[in-house]
């Protein structure tokens, strides 16, 4: 009689664990759906073409190959970035001084 007992008070302990459970399954469910929906609406959009070659002087393939362009572009993209970011920080810095 005891087993029976604390089987029914086994299965009231774990009505919370179910309803958490289920709680959790239909937020899964409700987020799968949505990505799936959202898979659906850009299967629906055309497909873009791609841009066409720009072509690039020859002169430009001799001089890479005595110094590596893409490399200075980089270089010269990075220093860039420090700067505009520099530029960012000093600034912010400056308005909560004046706060």
């Amino acid at each position: 009689m005891l087993s029976v007992l604390g089987f029914v008070l086994d299965g009231i302990e774990l009505i919370g664990t179910y309803v958490l459970w289920a709680g959790e399954t239909l937020i899964n469910a409700i987020g799968a759906a949505v990505v799936a929906l959202y898979a659906l609406l850009i299967a629906l959009l055309p497909s873009m073409s791609d841009a066409p070659a720009i072509g690039h002087p020859q002169w430009l393939d001799w001089l890479s190959w005595f110094y590596p362009v893409g490399d200075l572009i980089a270089g010269l993209a990075v220093i860039v970035t420090l700067w505009i970011g520099f530029l960012a920080v000093r600034y912010a810095l400056r308005f909560i001084r004046a706060v």
